[in-house]
Formats: structure tokens, C-alpha cells, sequence
């Protein structure tokens, strides 16, 4: 991909690409085309639904197994930082219905090993991200309560970490894995453009944030099953709020 410079109002910033003005009803606007999207591939989107509940599970069961709350604070916002790694297939699939092609998994395999370098990569940080995450939340064991209780301090101090990695990790990885499968960038370009889009639409991506938080909590609130048809969706509207926010010649 050749560099864009400078942003959608004209300022000479380099090394990533413009984006448009967003409004607030747009976040909305994503979901009902992703749930489209899903209608379109009901199967498909559903065998990657449900691995996000199979491995849910498996993460829940180690962390309960192990007794750990910081461990089980750190599963639900482990899934907003993870997320778009995981959801990469989705995104493939939206692009291939974009083109009006069938999507199959072996074009989404293929995309994936593709761009295996710069994923694994991006997997890595967003790891280090989530591991730094729960080691903060075990840092402050000092107040944690007994495993399945709960207090004040321990709630609102778990919650207050976990939201600042999440806000930090949703900056740079909102439209980065999108913007990696679609023009082939380096990750350097495609996190700065994420990073630049957030700042230009703060209020707006701001909402979208919060609207995958809620989604994401109500598929835990469902003992996981939710996040079969829910992940798919958000994957899948991920990748129409890339391609209506970030400018790009293709």
C-alpha cells in the first residue's frame, strides 16, 4: 500500500490513512449490516460463533479451576482486546460477500497465512497487552477477596485497569487487522491509521466501543452461548465500520 499523508481535514501527518467524519448513528448503522452479513452465511458464521463459545469456555473453566478472580476479570476484557485478532476470518468473509464472491474457509485459511507475519504480530501484542493486564489485576491481590467474593475496592480498582488496557488496545486495533487483510499494509500504517481514526471520531468509535462492551457482556451474561451469534456480528460490522471510516483507493 502506498502511505497516505494527512488526514481527512488536510493536515500533513504521515504514515497513515485519511479517514472520514463519522456520526453518531453510524455504530448502529454497522450492526444492521453485520446481522446481514450474518444472514447471508448463517453456518459459516456460526462454526466461527461457536469456537469463540468452545474456547470461551476452556479459558473460563482454567480460570475458575485456579481460583483467580484478577484471571476471570481479565477473560471478559481479554475478549475486547483479543477480539479482532480472532474475529480476522469474519472479516474475510465480509469482504469476500463485498465482492460478491461465496466465502469459504479455504479463502479465509489462505488470507490468513497470507498475512501470517504481520498477525502474528499484531496476536503478540495484543498478548502482551492482555498478560501485562493480568498481571496488574494480581498486583493489587493485596485487596483481593476470597475466590466468588467480591469487594468495593477490589471491583472498582479491577475495573478501573481493565478499562484503561481496553481503551488503549481498542485505539490501536479497531480498524488495524481490517485495514491489514484488505490492503496488504504494514502493521506500523495500520495501527497509526486506527489510532488517527479514534482521534478524528472520538465521540462516535467512542459509542462503538461501548456497544461491543455490551454485546460482549451479554454473551457472558448467557454462560457464553450469546457469543455464537454475537462475535460473528460484531466481526462482521468491524469490517463495515473500516470500510466506512478509513479512506482508501480500493
Amino acid at each position: 500500500m502506498q502511505t497516505q499523508t494527512g488526514g481527512s481535514n488536510g493536515d500533513n501527518v504521515p504514515l497513515y490513512a485519511p479517514c472520514r467524519k463519522l456520526s453518531i448513528g453510524d455504530p448502529f448503522r454497522w450492526l444492521k449490516m453485520g446481522w446481514q452479513d450474518f444472514k447471508r452465511t448463517p453456518w459459516h458464521s456460526l462454526a466461527y460463533g461457536l469456537a469463540f463459545v468452545f474456547f470461551g469456555w476452556l479459558l473460563l473453566y482454567f480460570a475458575w479451576a485456579n481460583e483467580n478472580n484478577a484471571l476471570i476479570v481479565s477473560l471478559l476484557f481479554g475478549f475486547l482486546i483479543m477480539g479482532p485478532v480472532l474475529c480476522f476470518g469474519l472479516y474475510d468473509i465480509s469482504h469476500q460477500l463485498e465482492q460478491n464472491r461465496k466465502p469459504t474457509f479455504r479463502h479465509e485459511r489462505q488470507k490468513a497465512f497470507n498475512e501470517m507475519g504481520l498477525e502474528r504480530l499484531f496476536a503478540t501484542m495484543m498478548s502482551m497487552l492482555l498478560v501485562l493486564l493480568f498481571i496488574v489485576l494480581s498486583i493489587i491481590a493485596g485487596i483481593e477477596p476470597e475466590f466468588g467474593q467480591t469487594t468495593g475496592s477490589y471491583v472498582v480498582a479491577s475495573l478501573l485497569i481493565a478499562t484503561i488496557f481496553a481503551c488503549l488496545a481498542f485505539c490501536a486495533n479497531v480498524f488495524t487487522l481490517p485495514m491489514i487483510l484488505h490492503l496488504d499494509t504494514d502493521g506500523a500504517t495500520a495501527i497509526l491509521t486506527s489510532i488517527n481514526a479514534v482521534l478524528r471520531n472520538t465521540r462516535v468509535l467512542a459509542l462503538w466501543a461501548l456497544m461491543i462492551f455490551v454485546f460482549t457482556a451479554v454473551g457472558f451474561a448467557t454462560a457464553l452461548i450469546g457469543l455464537a451469534f454475537i462475535a460473528p456480528v460484531l466481526g462482521y460490522a468491524t469490517w463495515h465500520g473500516y470500510r466506512e471510516t478509513i479512506i482508501t483507493k480500493g
